[in-house]
């Protein structure tokens, strides 16, 4: 008997997570629908964030400037962190643009890195080295493709988001159900 937990007993329908599920799948289904939209909530929020960290930046200097000898780099990242969100509020054209290519460049570097450290996979199996090294390769492919067709790489961001989005929204109420 586990006197620590009572993960065994029945808690009752959870309908937090019903309705967190819910929510989840009536989102991804609006960021399919509405792709520009979402392009375009995605770039308000990430500007907003972007003001957000740089006032951080500029609180962290003002705090500790006397016991961090390259407090600078706070000023100048806290800076450009506002001006880059003031600059995304300002033209949400450029801010969709470059979120694209940050995604792009992010699926480049994230393929780079799994065909470098792939070669460990070989010491456990020839197989899963393969595997791991040919899906890396088509990443890179995949990647360089996006960057050359930015649109392509927003709408595969927005696209990649609903999936997240119906897949936890989908186990949410799987959960709720099964809190019962």
């Amino acid at each position: 008997m586990n006197n620590y937990s009572n993960y065994d007993q029945p808690r009752g329908f959870d309908w937090g997570a019903l309705v967190a599920g819910v929510l989840m799948i009536i989102a991804g289904m609006f960021l399919v629908g509405h792709p520009g939209k979402a392009l375009k909530a995605f770039v308000l929020l990430f500007a907003i964030l972007s003001i957000l960290q740089g006032f951080v930046w500029l609180v962290f200097y003002s705090r500790f400037h006397n016991f961090i000898s390259f407090g600078w780099v706070a000023i100048v990242s806290g800076i450009l962190d506002i001006v880059i969100g003031i600059l995304f509020l300002r033209s949400y054209d450029a801010g969709g643009l470059t979120l694209a290519y940050l995604f792009a460049i992010w699926f480049l570097f994230d393929s780079i890195s799994g065909i470098v450290f792939a070669s460990h996979l070989r010491n456990k199996s020839n197989f899963y080295f393969w595997i791991s090294l040919i899906l890396n390769i088509l990443g890179l492919f995949v990647a360089i493709g996006l960057m050359f067709n930015p649109a392509l790489s927003a709408l595969t961001l927005i696209w990649l988001i609903s999936f997240w989005l119906f897949m936890f929204g989908i186990n949410e109420i799987v959960v709720a159900f099964a809190h019962r």
